[in-house]
């Protein structure tokens, strides 16, 4: 089953990941405040070899990370993903957000990770979706709670341990 290559929210539109899109992640990239709990600034080469997995993904999966605009034709102001991670060992399926900081406290990741568990589950047949964030990044958590997923413990991924967030399909 796949996953549409565009969507939108009551404020958002997700656009599918392409090549074209590079200078926007590697300007996200390149933010020290947005890359702070994502484990720290990227270069070129990393951001290349970033946007070729995912590019990757959606060829295996069908799904994957989105490129957020503001309504329809606004400027690009984040990303977000239903994307594959093992998480102790087991593919699970994540749901993911990371905003531009002139974007953040405006409900937007509430807004991107409610509906990508909504479609995750409707549209991917999915019966459980997780989340994982930075133990210090209480945002992020409280996002996560709101989009219906709650604490699972914690994980250890890329070297760093994080909480884990898990919901069922109901």
């Amino acid at each position: 089953m796949s996953f549409p290559d565009s969507f939108s929210t009551p404020r958002l539109t997700a656009e599918r990941l392409r090549e074209h899109h590079f200078e926007d992640i590697f300007r996200m990239h390149r933010d020290a405040r947005q890359m702070e709990t994502l484990g720290g600034i990227k270069n070129e080469q990393e951001t290349r070899d970033y946007v070729e997995w995912n590019l990757d993904h959606w060829d295996r999966y069908g799904h994957g990370l989105w490129i957020l605009r503001e309504r329809r034709d606004g400027p690009v102001i984040g990303r977000a993903l239903l994307r594959h991670l093992f998480v102790e060992g087991r593919d699970e399926v994540e749901v993911g957000y990371s905003f531009n900081p002139e974007y953040w406290g405006k409900g937007f990741a509430t807004e991107i990770a409610t509906t990508l568990v909504r479609l995750g589950f409707e549209q991917l047949g999915l019966s459980a979706v997780v989340a994982i964030t930075m133990l210090t990044n209480d945002a992020s958590k409280r996002v996560l709670l709101k989009a219906g997923l709650a604490p699972a413990g914690e994980t250890v991924h890329a070297g760093a341990t994080h909480s884990l967030f898990r919901t069922q399909c109901l």
